[in-house]
């Protein structure tokens, strides 16, 4: 592949020659020259390079009339500089371990927090005539002599293909070239098949595939330094976020002429951030999903996932942002990026709301926002009209709260929160305070899909006494047949037997994981304990055995032994048991006894307490609990994750 680019004079036009609009419509392009200040003649100069090529000076036109959104970094602070140490840090074997790789991160960490400060600047006064021009050269041939794009319209290539940066802060390079040559032999024969000529999917598929090989993605959610946007730089990371890797698949493919964009989900609706992955528009017409350097084209992502809104990014500014970011006095930092569109109708039955403010306000626009973990987050917006404000395309089975910004920053919640459920049907959480009841709770966190895991690994575990300490002869007193929520109790027959030794017995693949075993007598009222005896070969050092007798569920034995495992009790003598109490492996967002608790419901725009408890057994009892409240548990002792909830049929329902 060759890039053939031509070079032409500096020239200064006449403004209004290029002009696309009436003198009666907003002017983008001039806009945009006139921001430029002291770089519009290098602008200019594209603009005149391709005056005899309309449709590359349509392309340059759309390039600087959306350019104002665009930023980079300056480069005398020293951003080259700055890559450069991390390459040098990163030019290690990607064979690394977590621990290796995590140990690596800090010390890039380390490098910008202490010797880097970078400031933004708009690309308008940065970017040069050279390399504009050069990227729109090379842009149009690999959207007309390439193999993998030619089923995209001029007004999908301006998105997929013509822009000169993936995501804002990117350096301005040569990364078209560079990306073009990364795993570039592997898909220059795909046309040897006639079902694989030109077909976009594949070439995607195999690219994504070998980036994956090479990059072995590690996620990393501390992100503290500034995020990698040189993209040689970027091919060299050891650990990331979703975006970090969505943004490398998109510029490799891009650089290759495959159409790929970035699609993200501003926050969770059911838990705490939000997440980034990649679209391919594949030769149907269809926006095919995968993500970048993982999971390939076609493969499922996320469908179990619910999602509040979905957006796409783009280059293009959305003018209805850029009015809202004009109107209100603060935009959370999610609306701060202009150039989104809104794509969730592509993944979702979504539902227009509609809703009555109890108060006039001043605001223009109002939000949804959804809970994540901590505060309310704003997801969506909407024009006010009178005292009502329409939202359109959300996602259903969430609670939302409409809510405004203050002259303070601060979110004022307009109207109730509000359920819409999976055919779309709006449900107020409003609670009569009168209707009152008691409340059993177990937990603070639903029960993500790695703790059911989890929870699993104890199903077919066996309970067993012995006389011998090698347990020949071994009676198994118990089976789990089931793998809880939270604590299981095991109640002992009266003529079960006296043993010297007692055991939890893993079953097959678990590792013997376990947190806790609490052995009772008849007499005690307090745990009885012996010296501990079980599998002595462990994952990691902190994993022993002792753990599952210490009293902190969130503590574990995790053996090397896969099968096998077990971990128990010599009593010095026989002794008969009543029951046990068992807590399998999890994330300590069950009641924990010796911890401090508060519970706490929606009403009218704030939190109310209904008192703090110390756990004593593993749940907790309140009383005189408003009924269709909105609630969350707090744990003033230990742990960050929280969730809210309603309460039904003596039942936590998480949202």
């Amino acid at each position: 592949m060759e890039f053939v680019i031509r070079k032409s004079k500096v020239l200064i036009l006449i403004l209004t020659s290029y002009s696309l609009f009436s003198c009666n419509s907003r002017n983008y392009l001039e806009e945009a020259l006139s921001i430029a200040g002291d770089n519009r003649a290098e602008l200019e100069r594209v603009l005149q390079h391709y005056k005899d090529d309309p449709l590359k000076l349509k392309s340059a036109k759309f390039l600087i009339e959306n350019m104002i959104a665009h930023y980079s970094y300056v480069e005398e602070n020293g951003l080259t500089s700055y890559y450069d140490k991390i390459d040098s840090l990163y030019n290690v074997t990607v064979s690394l371990s977590n621990l290796e790789r995590i140990h690596l991160y800090d010390s890039v960490s380390s490098i910008y927090n202490n010797d880097y400060t970078f400031t933004k600047v708009s690309d308008l006064h940065v970017i040069t005539a050279n390399y504009l021009i050069n990227n729109i050269d090379i842009s149009f041939f690999l959207w007309q002599e390439g193999e993998w794009a030619k089923h995209v319209s001029f007004e999908d290539f301006c998105e997929y293909i013509l822009p000169y940066k993936v995501l804002d802060g990117q350096t301005l390079d040569d990364w078209k070239e560079y990306g073009n040559k990364i795993c570039k032999g592997d898909i220059d024969t795909l046309h040897y098949c006639s079902l694989y000529k030109n077909l976009a999917f594949k070439s995607c598929e195999r690219v994504n595939t070998l980036l994956r090989e090479n990059l072995k993605p590690t996620i990393n959610h501390k992100h503290q330094i500034i995020p990698l946007r040189r993209v040689s730089t970027s091919m060299n990371i050891l650990q990331g976020i979703c975006d970090d890797y969505a943004f490398i698949a998109t510029a490799v493919m891009r650089a290759k002429g495959i159409p790929v964009t970035m699609d993200f989900t501003p926050q969770w609706p059911f838990r705490s951030l939000g997440h980034s992955w990649n679209v391919l528009l594949d030769n149907f017409g269809k926006n095919t999903v995968f993500m970048g350097c993982d999971q390939n084209p076609g493969l499922p992502h996320k469908v179990d996932h619910r999602m509040a809104k979905v957006f796409r990014k783009t280059y293009a500014i959305n003018r209805e942002l850029e009015n809202i970011n004009k109107l209100e006095n603060y935009l959370p930092p999610k609306f701060n990026n202009m150039c989104v569109k809104d794509v969730t109708n592509e993944y979702m039955k979504t539902y227009d709301v509609q809703i009555a403010i109890k108060n006039k306000i001043k605001n223009k626009y109002a939000f949804l926002a959804v809970f994540d973990n901590q505060n309310w987050v704003p997801v969506h917006w909407g024009k006010i009209k009178g005292r009502k404000v329409k939202f359109e395309m959300m996602g259903a089975n969430i609670v939302y709260l409409p809510v405004v910004f203050n002259s303070d920053k601060k979110i004022t919640p307009i109207a109730p929160p509000f359920i819409l459920n999976s055919i779309g049907e709006r449900t107020d959480i409003i609670f009569n305070p009168k209707d009152l009841q008691t409340m059993i709770l177990f937990r603070k966190y639903f029960v993500p899909e790695h703790v059911f895991w989890l929870l699993k690994r104890m199903v077919g575990g066996k309970i067993q006494a012995s006389s011998h300490r090698d347990f020949r002869n071994a009676v198994t007193l118990h089976t789990i047949n089931e793998p809880g929520f939270n604590t299981g109790k095991i109640f002992f027959k009266e003529d079960a037997g006296k043993y010297r030794y007692w055991r939890y017995l893993s079953p097959d693949s678990s590792h013997c994981n376990v947190a806790e075993l609490y052995f009772y007598t008849k007499e005690s009222l307090e745990p009885v304990y012996g010296d501990i005896i079980g599998t002595e070969w462990t994952c990691w050092n902190d994993s022993k055995k002792e753990n599952v007798f210490d009293q902190n569920p969130l503590t574990i034995f995790d053996s090397k032994l896969p099968s096998g495992a077990w971990v128990g009790m010599d009593f010095k003598r026989p002794v008969a048991m009543e029951k046990l109490i068992y807590i399998p492996r999890s994330d300590g967002n069950s009641i924990n006894p010796g911890n401090e608790y508060e519970l706490v419901y929606w009403d009218d725009g704030k939190w109310i307490s209904l008192g703090c408890k110390v756990a004593d057994n593993n749940y907790l009892e309140y009383h005189n609990c408003p009924k269709e409240a909105l609630y969350i548990l707090h744990n003033h002792t230990e742990g960050v994750a929280e969730r809210i909830f309603t309460y039904k049929n003596n039942e936590q329902i998480w949202w």
